[in-house]
Formats: structure tokens, sequence, C-alpha cells
């Protein structure tokens, strides 16, 4: 069985992976693909740099995520043009890592905030939607990134809405709690998928 986890920003779909890694099972992450590529993948690095220039880079010639971060911001065009370049080796991988566990029979969890952006939804037999309050997800990020509450909102604001990513879904796990009870219910749930698979 290959499911997919998604959700907005800070919503805790790293924290839901982790509970199914500590269970044993296999775990890939899209933003960890995605550094991957960008570190190491010089065509993605070439296309970045004919995009977004220099200022998206150190001066050593690596990859400035920060910087290429603030370019895409604010600008829904220049975001997408970073998709573009992004999502087809993300995917590619995702695929090669998916067709192995297939052929293989082994369960496999995919993590990818832009699941359904990328149409990466489509390759999985199950799709997790992890869900919670726009004041947790402001409250979590400012945490996370020292920003202020508006930057956090204008980075919420800017991702697929909430209700529309659950429209997709086949579970929508609330992670309103505490962290404990969110870990408990991912249990529960990834146990119920094993046992039903």
């Amino acid at each position: 069985m290959i499911l997919g986890i998604t959700g907005g920003i800070c919503s805790g779909k790293s924290t839901a992976a982790d509970v199914i890694a500590r269970l044993g099972y296999r775990v890939i992450d899209a933003d960890e693909i995605s550094r991957f590529i960008t570190s190491y993948h010089p065509q993605v690095l070439s296309e970045i740099h004919q995009a977004f220039g220099r200022e998206a880079f150190y001066l050593g010639g690596a990859l400035n995520r920060g910087a290429l971060a603030a370019l895409v911001f604010a600008d829904e065009a220049r975001r997408k043009d970073l998709e573009k370049i992004l999502h087809p080796p993300i995917l590619e991988l995702t695929q090669v890592n998916i067709d192995a566990a297939r052929l293989n029979g082994q369960h496999l969890v995919v993590v990818a905030p832009l699941m359904i952006e990328a149409g990466a939804h489509q390759s999985v037999d199950r799709l997790w939607v992890i869900a919670c309050s726009n004041e947790q997800q402001v409250r979590r990020l400012v945490q996370r990134t020292g920003d202020t509450a508006e930057a956090a909102q204008r980075w919420i604001d800017a991702q697929m809405p909430l209700d529309e990513k659950k429209s997709y879904a086949d579970t929508v796990l609330s992670n309103d709690g505490t962290i404990e009870e969110f870990k408990a219910l991912v249990a529960r749930e990834w146990n119920t998928l094993v046992e039903t698979d």
C-alpha cells in the first residue's frame, strides 16, 4: 500500500511521517528529495540560475534556499516558474520509489506539501490530509521561522486552501490537540490501514 500524506504548512505532516517511520515503515519526503536535487542535480541548478539569476545563489555557487524563497514568496508567477523546474524531477524520483515498493510488495509513505498541486496524489492508494486551525498554523509557523504573524499568514494564504485539500482526502486527520494525541491518532489510523490492506 502506498499512502500519501499532505496538508498545509506546519500542519503536522512531518510528525505523522515520523510516527510511521518509528513503527518500522519506509517514508520518503518530497522536501528531502527537493533538497537533494537542488544540491546535486546540475540541470535543475542551471534552470534555477537561468530563471532567477545569481541572487538565488551564494557566492560559492550553492543554492541559497532562503533567498530563493524570498524571491518567490510574494510572486505567484515566479513561484509557478520554480515549481515547473522542481516538480518533474521530484515526481520522477518519487515514482521510482513507488514502483520499487509495489514491485517488492512493501508499504510506503510519501510525504509532500504540494502532493495534490503536483498531481502526485494520483500515484498513491490512500491520501491523508493533515489539518489544523489557521490559528495553530500561524502560531507554529511563527515559532518555526521567527517571522511575524502577518508574514506567516501570507505563507498560508499562498497555498491551496485547506478545504480544497480536504476534498481530495480519503482521511482527514485533525492536529488541533496535543502532540501526544496527534501521534496516537496517526498510529491508530496507520495500523488500521495496514491491517485492512
